[in-house]
């Protein structure tokens, strides 16, 4: 008999954007640009999980717009990840201080954040993001 394949572990992840609409990027240790994203804890929603993430990798709080496509990917300890994402907007001036798992991070624009990020799937996600998240007035 074969063995199951392995469950997902579930995640959620912000792609948010500041009162300029520039986009908030991390950076890993291993050099890849992402979103900030992590694990669900036990009794949150993922919207919950996406902000409080967003909130613990980062320093900036933000709020849920809309939800966004999800992405399922493998990591390099060979989990299967699958992560809800949502764009977010940040509440007030959104200073970065970032957990010490990234070597840089920030907010960018459009443009910038766009060729800095390291997977097809991501640059998709803030596509989607900036469609589904008005500049605000």
């Amino acid at each position: 008999m074969s063995a199951a394949p392995p469950i997902p572990i579930p995640g959620a992840g912000g792609v948010v954007l500041d009162g300029l609409g520039r986009v908030l990027l991390v950076r890993y240790r291993s050099g890849a640009w992402a979103f900030p994203k992590g694990h669900v804890e036990p009794g949150e929603t993922l919207e919950q999980t996406a902000v409080r993430e967003v909130a613990e990798e980062t320093g900036v709080t933000a709020r849920i717009l809309a939800p966004l496509p999800g992405t399922r990917y493998t990591n390099d300890r060979g989990e299967t990840r699958v992560i809800s994402w949502f764009a977010m907007r940040a509440v007030g001036e959104a200073p970065t201080t970032l957990e010490a798992t990234f070597t840089g991070g920030g907010f960018f624009a459009h443009g910038e954040a766009a060729a800095l990020l390291s997977y097809p799937e991501d640059r998709r996600l803030l596509e989607a993001a900036l469609a589904s998240a008005p500049h605000p007035s």
